[in-house]
């Protein structure tokens, strides 16, 4: 597939973790088509090398950058950000996507699925926000975008794994902080919200989503798709959202609103 060309000028530089599946994937293909320069980042060598084949021309180009690695890591956080400084400088969007959900229940999860959940969902955004803020200092409007949950702000029985949901209301907080941190500076810091998405993390239990998704989003059968986030993200991420900053957008059909 090829990214759409746009002029060396107007191209921003965007930072996406975890971007290599999922909502993540959705995110980097609506910034290539966006005509922006994304560098992203996955655990998985089998999906940085899947997305690095479906945009080949853009990898060609050097519109894309997909590296293996774990954001959870402070190496692999320093080699980010190295590159991103050697390639480019400055740095316009951070996007911290990279997530993980470990387990379920409540006392049925153990302290590593904890451990796990909130390095992942928590602890490494605040890290990579930290390590690419004098990036972001030297872009002209940065924004830094948080991917949270709808099970970050209510105790809902279909939000299964506790850890998660604790670590998304983290998350709405850390999104919070940042901004008024960072505001002097210049930086704008926000979150997405999604509730029921389709991605691969529902194969095989479709009927469970749908059954999810007539009780929870108000505005009946519709799915949220990784298209409607990535939408949400790049309005966000835009000049017309310029005074918006510490706020959580809901992407979830009403969701969170019963």
């Amino acid at each position: 597939m090829t990214a759409h060309e746009t002029p060396a000028s107007s191209e921003r530089i965007i930072c996406i973790s975890g971007g290599t599946s999922g909502i993540g994937a959705g995110l980097v293909a609506a910034f290539l088509d966006a005509g922006d320069r994304v560098y992203t980042c996955g655990r998985s060598p089998k999906t940085v090398a899947a997305l690095n084949a479906h945009w080949s021309d853009a990898v060609a180009a050097g519109r894309l950058v997909a590296l293996i690695g774990d954001v959870t890591e402070a190496a692999f956080r320093q080699q980010l950000t190295a590159r991103l400084a050697q390639d480019a400088g400055r740095l316009d969007v951070l996007v911290n996507n990279a997530g993980v959900i470990c387990g379920s229940g409540t006392l049925e999860e153990s302290c590593q699925q904890w451990r796990e959940t909130l390095e992942t969902n928590l602890i490494a955004p605040f890290a990579l926000t930290q390590v690419c803020a004098p990036l972001l200092d030297q872009a002209a409007a940065p924004v830094v975008i948080n991917l949270s949950s709808a099970c970050g702000q209510h105790p809902f029985t279909t939000c299964t794994s506790t850890s998660y949901s604790v670590a998304k209301a983290g998350l709405d907080m850390l999104t919070r902080r940042l901004a008024l941190a960072l505001g002097p500076r210049g930086i704008r810091v926000n979150g997405v919200a999604p509730g029921v998405v389709e991605s691969a993390m529902w194969r095989g239990a479709e009927a469970i989503m749908h059954t999810t998704v007539a009780q929870r989003h108000v505005l009946g059968q519709q799915v949220v798709t990784a298209a409607d986030v990535a939408a949400a993200v790049l309005f966000l991420a835009s000049p017309q959202a310029r005074l918006v900053t510490g706020t959580t957008l809901n992407v979830d059909a009403g969701y969170t609103l019963g």
